[in-house]
């Protein structure tokens, strides 16, 4: 057990022959004391043990125990912490020893109060509710210690980096967050089913890195998810066929997957929606006759290109004419581009439309030649 490596022992309370107290020893208000900080010492280490497994703890190389030891022994500010401060102070650290954060020391040794260490936001309470270690060199793994602040995180920033490893359980007990950014990582395995703990999420950014597997289903509880942004991973299976549940969804990026199957009508519902980019997958089948009108005919980009489409594009683009970017090449498209679409050219004042990606053999719009592919 942890609490036996910091024990603090009042056995030993010798007297000289005339009964004077040896230096040193221990006076019965000096006992009280001891004896009130070893409850509170066993109590955190308690605390830690519920956040943190024995295994990494009995690893003395491993990042918690390196954190434990600096709270417990070189923590200059140590003294007189309540257990709240004190865990907020343990769960930083090893998340700075996990990632193998440049310059820690000036952290843990020479910044009083955590609210201030780097890329850590606290609440007039002192609760931290963000964390932001973008663009920072790191080169480990987030550690599951995370979990300490499912109550009281909103923010995890931890992307442009160089993180390995899995999502650890830990990071989808974060009940509370609103913004996560993973993105530009080398992060793999699969996206769990617990991403349904994710309710309040608005910012989904896992974009660039190794991840495997399907969608998981359960992302379409994620209600208030405005940024679903998955580009240039392995992810395999199908596009949810009910993501239009998504309503909220303004920006929708699952490029450069391996995604097969049709393109979901159900995206039509997504009455927000402004940017669509599910190029470079396996799609097949048609384009919805309908997707002209996503985003209640607000869209702006809607990128379908280097998959396997079939038929043509759709007439119907309303008459708001907010379109500026459509591509569609690559693909088996035999259908013309339609008239309607070929009027939205903004250089002919009709429209906003200021790139068409299209194959050559099925545009025969003005402006197609030199521009076509």
């Amino acid at each position: 057990e942890i609490v036996g490596q910091f024990n603090v022992t009042t056995e030993d309370k010798n007297v000289t022959d005339e009964g004077m107290p040896l230096e040193g020893e221990i006076t019965e208000e000096e006992e009280e004391t001891v004896t009130i900080d070893r409850k509170a010492l066993k109590k955190l280490l308690n605390k830690i043990q519920s956040v943190s497994s024995a295994v990494s703890l009995g690893d003395a190389t491993s990042a918690q125990t390196q954190a434990y030891t600096w709270l417990l022994e070189q923590d200059p500010f140590r003294y007189d912490l309540s257990l709240d401060r004190s865990m907020n102070r343990y769960t930083m650290a090893v998340i700075y020893y996990s990632l193998n954060l440049p310059r820690i020391k000036k952290q843990l040794f020479e910044t009083e109060n955590e609210c201030d260490w780097i890329g850590v936001t606290c609440s007039a309470f002192g609760k931290i509710t963000k964390i932001n270690l973008q663009n920072l060199g790191l080169n480990g793994t987030i550690p599951s210690e995370i979990q300490y602040f499912a109550g009281t995180l909103t923010h995890v920033d931890f992307s442009e980096n160089d993180i390995y490893g899995e999502i650890p359980d830990g990071l989808y007990k974060l009940r509370n967050l609103n913004y996560l950014y993973l993105h530009h990582n080398k992060l793999t395995g699969t996206l769990s089913s617990k991403v349904s703990t994710w309710k309040p999420l608005k910012d989904l950014y896992l974009g660039n890195n190794e991840f495997i597997g399907q969608i998981p289903v359960e992302i379409l509880t994620l209600q208030k998810l405005r940024f679903f942004i998955l580009h240039n991973n392995k992810f395999t299976g199908q596009i949810p066929f009910n993501i239009g549940n998504m309503v909220n969804l303004f920006y929708l990026d699952l490029s450069y997957n391996e995604l097969a199957g049709t393109l979901p009508p159900s995206l039509v519902m997504c009455k927000k929606l402004r940017h669509v980019y599910l190029d470079h997958n396996m799609l097949a089948g048609p384009i919805p006759s309908f997707y002209g009108r996503l985003g209640n005919y607000w869209l702006i980009d809607l990128t379908l290109d280097s998959n396997q489409l079939v038929g043509g594009v759709p007439e119907d683009w309303g008459d708001r004419k907010k379109l500026l970017s459509l591509k569609v090449q690559d693909n088996n498209l035999s259908w013309k581009i339609p008239k309607e679409l070929c009027n939205l050219w903004a250089p002919d004042g009709e429209g906003e439309l200021v790139e068409l990606g299209a194959d050559c053999r099925i545009c025969d719009c003005h402006f197609c030649e030199g521009r076509c592919y």
